[in-house]
Formats: C-alpha cells, structure tokens, sequence
C-alpha cells in the first residue's frame, strides 16, 4: 500500500510539473516570442521544446524511480518504453567480421546520430534524395545503445523515407553488478552455439515503411512508421546473408512465453512476439 501510494505521488508530481511548464510555454514563452517572430515559428519551436525536451526529461525523472522490469524481448527508448523486437543474433569472429559480411550482402553501415547527420536524414525524407547510411535513433539493450546498425533503402530514390533496417549490441560481460542479469540471459541461451573466440550480436531487425508517423508515448515525436512484421524482416535479413553463401548455421532459441506490447508509434503500433531469434552463425 506504502509503494503504491508513493508511486502514484510521484506520478502526480511529474504531471504537476509538465502542467506547469506547459502552462508557462502557452501563457508566457508563446506571446513573448509572437510578439517578436511569426506564429508558424513559434508554434514549431515551442513543439519542439515540448516533445524533444520537456516530455523526455520528465520521462527520465519519472523512470529513475519507476524502472522496468522485463526480459529483453524489445529493444527500448531512452526512456525505457518499448520499442524494436529483439528477433535475431548473429555469431561472428569481431564488428569488422559482422560488418564487413552485411555490407557484402547489401547493408550499409548507418551513420552515427549527430546534428549533422539528421540534418541530412531529414532532407533526404523530405526531397527523397539518396541516402543510404542515414542515422538511426538510439534504442537501448543491456542498458547501452546500439554498438551498430545496417539498412537497406527500399524505395528507387534510395532515401531515409522506407528501408529495411537493423540494430545490434554485442553481448558483453558487464563491467559491474546488475540487477537485470542480461549478460547471463543470453550466454545462458546461446552456450551451445557460442566459440571462445566468437562474438554474439543481438538484434532488433524490423523495417520503416513510411516517413511519418507520431509518437504516442513521449509527447508527439515525429518518427518514422515501421512494419508490424518483425519476423519477416528478421527473415529478409537472413535470406540476404543466405545468398551471399556466408551462413554457417541458423539455430531457432526461444527466449520465453509470447507476449504483447505497444511500440513507440501511435498507428499501428503492437506487435505481439514470443521472443524467439533466429540465430545465425558466420563463416
């Protein structure tokens, strides 16, 4: 009863506060910048402020008392809301080894997210002009985010609006103790496939099949749209490692009980997964 109510006072003050600010931003921030700028600017940066920093923020004061608590069947935001189904892993002797096969079946190495970089993406959505290395946002596994990701443009512009994509962390032994235990979860899934000199890759494979959509959780951040079928992605990405004849071995590992949970985007956005990845294994 005493945890209830302390976490129902703490949701109470993170809504206190987001009523507050948002109350200063419509009465106060938006008639002082009105008198001095155009509307449509002012009502684009107060959005902006709202959804990129004031929502997040308070996101992440609420989550440093209000953890998670689930096995990694997903990917998530910064915030820790579910996002990308965790659906494949890949076996391979080192990142270079992983990255260069993805790119001998057709993946590009994504970008870094900087200011520079989503700056481009951005214009390639908007003009739909090539750019086959756009930046990914970053989801978080093992409580890091991702060490690196490949896409596939699947539009004939080769833009950032539609393209098949994947996210990968490389399991690692944690530095420090940990309550999630995700380390152990995995090698304790994957020991009988795993080399003392191999790499484990987990990844989140699913495909952005429109430019737009919005994101229900966190305010309203404009995202792109993905595919409700991860296993057909993860599949797509295997076929095109099964062509390029680099596949060693493709094991099934079934992490736990099928479960269902919504996405960052507000159409269309549950998907329901068993935890269960395909797991490949590389020349």
């Amino acid at each position: 009863m005493i945890r209830f109510a302390l976490r129902s006072l703490w949701r109470a003050l993170i809504l206190a506060a987001g009523v507050l600010i948002l109350w200063w931003v419509i009465f106060k921030a938006v008639p002082y910048a009105d008198a001095r700028l155009p509307i449509f600017v002012v009502v684009v940066l107060a959005y902006c402020f709202l959804v990129y920093v004031v929502v997040p923020v308070l996101i992440r004061i609420f989550r440093l008392f209000i953890k998670s608590n689930h096995v990694p069947h997903y990917a998530t935001t910064y915030d820790g809301w579910p996002s990308d189904p965790i659906n494949i892993a890949i076996i391979a002797k080192s990142r270079q080894h992983l990255q260069q096969i993805m790119e001998q079946a057709g993946w590009y190495t994504a970008d870094p997210m900087t200011l520079k970089t989503a700056i481009r993406e951005v214009i390639s959505i908007i003009f739909n002009t090539p750019s086959p290395r756009a930046p990914f946002s970053r989801l978080f596994l093992f409580n890091r985010s991702h060490d690196i990701g490949f896409q596939i443009p699947s539009n004939p512009a080769g833009s950032a609006r539609t393209r098949h994509h994947v996210r990968f962390w490389r399991v690692e032994e944690p530095t420090r103790p940990s309550t999630n235990n995700h380390y152990e979860f995995w090698m304790s899934k994957l020991r009988s496939l795993l080399k003392i000199e191999k790499e484990v890759w987990i990844g989140a494979a699913i495909e952005d099949t429109h430019p737009l959509n919005i994101s229900w959780r966190d305010g309203g951040r404009i995202i792109h749209g993905v595919s409700q079928d991860a296993d057909r992605e993860r599949d797509f990405l295997v076929h095109s490692l099964e062509k390029i004849e680099q596949v060693k071995k493709v094991s099934l590992t079934k992490a736990g009980e099928e479960i269902k949970f919504r996405g960052q985007q507000y159409f269309k956005a549950s998907f329901t997964v068993d935890g269960s990845i395909e797991v490949i294994t590389l020349k």
